[in-house]
C-alpha cells in the first residue's frame, strides 16, 4: 500500500505538470564533442545524447561519478559493492561496457580486478565536481570511436578549460543516515586555478577525500578512506596550439571490523588499499580546416591486501579531422599496452602482458541541410585474438524546424580482458575466501546493435524523445562455478570455502528497450525532467539460458524538477521509480520495485558563498537481496547531508 501511494504521488506530479506553465524559455543550444571527437551541436551528434552542465551540478553534493549521472534516462547504478561505489550500467548493459573518459582520455581501469576492486579504481580518478565544466553521456555502442570497452556508452566528463584568473572553489559536506546502523561520511573537496602567463601559461589543482566510517551490519559498507589529488599544466605557444600535462594520484583504503561488517570467525581480510597514479600528455592544433588531437597516457593501479597485484596501462591515440562545408573526415590511430603483476597466487604467468592496435575512421556528411549520414570503422588488432573490422553507420533526417529521425546500427568487438584471457589466474574475491580463473580458450564478444527514434523540439523550451534500442550478443563472457561452497576447493595448492569460478563464453544473448524522454523549461524559474526506460536482457545459451544479464529493472522512471525561487534560494527534486528485477542470473529471488525520492535546497548567502541541505530516500527504502549465500545491501534508508560552497 505505502509502495502504491509513492508511486501514485509521482504519477500524479508527472499528469499535471502542464498546471505549472506561464512562461516559455528556450532550451540552451548545447555543443559536444563525444560523438564525433570534434565540436558540433548536440541535435546533429550522430548518438543518443544527455548533457550535465556546471550550473547543475553545482545545486547539488556530488562525491563521484555516479552520483553526478544517475539521474540520466537509462543510467543505473549497480547494488553498491563493499567499496561504497557503484558500477554504471547504461541500457542494460554490463557497467565493464561503460567507457569512462576525462577530456576524452581514458583513466587507469578496472579490469585486472575483481569483487569491490572491480569497482572503484577508474572512479577515483575523476576530477571534484567543481573542476567539471559539464559532463557528456552517451547511451548506445561507441566503439568505432572508442574500442571495445564502449559497447554500452561513454561518459566523457570535460574540465575546465585555459583561465588568466585566479579562481578557488572550497566544499565541504557532512552526511548521516537515519538508520543506527548506517555510519555516516565526510567529503571535502578544492579547486584552484591560475594564469601564469597570460595567454600563454596556466595551471589548476585539485583535491578531495572522502572519509566513510564502518556500518555496523554485516552486509554493510566498510570503512573507507578516499584521497584524490591532480594538477594541470595549460600551455599554448599560440593561439593554434594547446599542450595540456595532468598528473593524478589516488589512494583508497578500506577496513573492516569484526562484529561490523566483518562476521566473527570469519578469515576474510580485513584492510585493503587500492593506490593509483595516472600521467597524460595531450596536443591539439587547429591549422585552418584540419584539427590534429592526440594524447598519451600512462595509469598505474596497485592493490595490496589480498591480491598483491598491479596494473599498469600506456595507451597513445592520435587521429586528424579535415572540415568542408558539408563533410567532417576524421583518422585516428590507437595503440595500447598493458601489464599484470600479480604475486598473490602461484599461477605461471604471474606477470602479463598484451597489447592491441586500432585504426579508426569516422566520416559526417551533410547529403543535404536536412540528412546528416555518419559512417565509422574500427581495424584492430590483439596479440592474442588476431584482427577484427567494426562498422557503424547512423543518420540523422530533420523533417522540419521541429521534428527529426535519428538512428542507426553498431558493430561491437570486446576481447577478454587481461585478467579474463590468462590460463588459471586465479583472483580472489570475498576477501580471499573466492577465487575466478581466467582461461585462455575465451572467444572474443561481439554484437550488433540498432537504434531508431525521433526528438520534438518546439523551440520554446520543451523537448520530447522516443527511442527504442536492440542488441544481440555473440560469445557473451560470463563465469560459472566449477567448485561449489561447502566442497574443498582447491587451486594451486590454495583452498578457497567460498567456491571456484572460471571464465566462460554463455554463446547468444540480447537485450532491447525503448527509452521516453521529457525536458521542459516551464518558466525562467521552473525546469522539469521526465523519463520512462522498458529494458529487457536475457541469455539465450550457457548454464543460465532463460536468466537476464544483469540485474537492470524492467522499468525504470525518473522525474526532477528545478525551482529557483530568486537568486538566493534554490530548490530541486529527484524522484526515481525502479520496477521488479525478475530471472535474475545472480540473485535468489526476483528483487522488488521501490522509489527512491531526493530532495534538497541551495542557499546563496552571498555571491561567492552558499550552503545546502539535501534529504535522500525521504520514503526511507530500507531492504537486501540475496546472492551466493550473502545479502546485498539495495537501499540503505533515509539520508541527511549538509554542505558548504566558498568561491574566491
Amino acid at each position: 500500500m505505502k509502495r502504491a501511494l509513492k508511486i501514485s504521488i509521482c504519477a500524479a506530479i508527472f499528469i499535471n505538470l502542464p498546471l505549472f506553465a506561464n512562461e516559455d524559455k528556450v532550451l540552451p543550444e548545447v555543443k559536444v564533442v563525444s560523438a564525433t571527437g570534434f565540436e558540433q551541436n548536440i541535435k546533429d551528434a550522430p548518438a543518443t545524447l544527455s548533457v550535465i552542465t556546471k550550473e547543475a551540478l553545482e545545486k547539488k553534493n556530488h562525491k563521484d561519478i555516479e552520483s553526478m549521472t544517475k539521474d540520466i534516462p537509462s543510467l543505473f547504478g549497480t547494488s553498491p559493492a563493499a567499496a561504497n561505489r557503484r558500477g554504471i550500467s547504461i541500457r542494460g548493459f554490463s557497467p565493464r561496457f561503460t567507457k569512462i573518459l576525462v577530456n576524452g582520455m581514458p583513466v587507469p581501469g578496472d579490469n585486472a580486478y575483481k569483487g569491490l576492486r572491480s569497482v572503484g579504481g577508474s572512479y577515483s580518478f575523476v576530477p571534484p565536481a567543481s573542476a567539471i565544466s559539464r559532463i557528456e553521456v552517451i547511451r548506445g555502442p561507441m566503439s568505432s570511436l572508442y574500442g571495445s570497452d564502449a559497447l554500452g556508452g561513454v561518459i566523457n566528463i570535460i574540465t575546465d578549460e585555459f583561465s588568466n584568473e585566479f579562481g578557488a572553489n572550497l566544499g565541504s559536506s557532512y552526511k548521516f543516515a537515519r538508520n543506527k546502523n548506517i555510519s555516516g561520511e565526510f567529503y571535502n573537496s578544492l579547486y584552484l586555478h591560475s594564469g601564469l602567463i597570460d595567454d600563454v601559461l596556466s595551471v589548476s589543482v585539485y583535491g578531495k577525500n572522502l572519509n566513510k566510517s564502518e556500518d555496523k551490519i554485516s552486509y554493510g559498507i566498510r570503512e573507507q578512506k578516499d584521497r584524490n589529488f591532480g594538477a594541470k599544466l595549460f600551455f599554448k605557444p599560440n593561439e593554434n596550439n594547446d599542450l595540456i600535462l595532468e598528473l593524478a594520484r589516488s589512494d583508497v583504503k578500506y577496513k573492516r571490523t569484526k562484529g561490523k561488517t566483518l562476521s566473527t570467525g570469519t578469515n576474510s581480510v580485513a584492510s585493503e588499499r587500492i593506490e593509483g597514479d595516472m600521467i597524460n600528455l595531450s596536443h591539439e592544433a587547429r591549422l585552418d580546416n584540419i584539427l590534429l588531437q592526440s594524447y598519451l597516457s600512462y595509469g598505474k593501479l596497485k592493490e595490496t591486501a589480498q591480491q598483491n597485484l598491479t596494473l599498469k596501462t600506456l595507451n597513445f591515440d592520435t587521429k586528424g579531422s579535415y572540415f568542408t562545408d558539408n563533410n567532417a573526415f576524421t583518422l585516428g590511430l590507437n595503440a595500447k599496452k598493458e601489464k599484470l603483476d600479480e604475486k598473490a597466487t602461484t599461477a605461471d604467468a604471474a606477470n602479463v602482458k598484451r597489447y592491441d592496435v586500432s585504426l579508426y575512421g569516422e566520416d559526417d556528411y551533410h547529403l543535404t541541410k536536412d540528412f546528416i549520414l555518419s559512417t565509422g570503422i574500427r581495424y584492430n588488432y590483439d596479440e592474442n585474438y588476431g584482427s577484427h573490422v567494426s562498422p557503424r553507420i547512423y543518420s540523422i533526417y530533420s523533417l522540419n524546424d521541429f521534428f527529426a529521425l535519428k538512428g542507426g546500427v553498431s558493430t561491437g568487438y570486446a576481447t577478454p580482458d587481461i585478467k579474463q584471457r590468462t590460463q588459471d589466474l586465479a583472483l580472489p574475491f570475498a576477501g580471499g575466501l573466492g577465487a575466478q580463473l581466467g582461461r585462455s580458450s575465451l572467444k572474443p564478444e561481439t554484437s550488433v546493435s540498432y537504434e531508431f527514434g525521433g526528438v520534438y523540439n518546439n523551440n520554446e523550451g520543451f523537448e520530447t524523445s522516443l527511442t527504442g534500442f536492440y542488441t544481440s550478443f555473440k560469445d557473451m563472457l560470463s563465469y560459472n562455478p566449477i567448485c561449489s561452497r561447502g566442497s574443498v576447493c582447491m587451486h594451486k595448492g590454495k583452498i578457497y570455502p567460498n567456491g571456484i569460478w572460471e571464465s566462460i563464453n554463455i554463446g547468444k544473448a540480447e537485450i532491447y528497450g525503448v527509452e521516453l524522454t521529457n525536458e521542459w523549461q516551464v518558466t525562467n524559474a521552473l525546469r522539469l525532467n521526465q523519463s520512462y526506460v522498458y529494458t529487457k536482457s536475457k541469455q539465450k545459451d550457457g548454464p543460465e539460458a532463460g536468466k537476464t544479464l544483469n540485474n537492470y529493472p524492467l522499468h525504470t522512471f525518473k522525474f526532477g524538477a528545478n525551482y529557483e525561487l530568486n537568486r538566493w534560494l534554490n530548490f530541486w527534486s529527484q524522484i526515481n521509480y525502479y520496477g521488479r528485477t525478475k530471472n535474475s542470473f545472480n540473485y535468489a529471488n526476483d528483487m522488488r520495485a521501490y522509489v527512491i525520492a531526493d530532495l534538497g535546497i541551495n542557499y546563496n548567502v552571498t555571491k561567492n558563498f552558499s550552503l545546502n541541505l539535501s534529504v535522500y530516500n525521504l520514503f526511507n527504502e530500507f531492504f537486501t537481496t540475496r546472492s551466493n549465500r550473502y545479502d546485498i545491501l539495495i537501499a540503505d534508508g533515509q539520508k541527511i547531508e549538509l554542505g558548504f560552497n566558498l568561491k574566491f
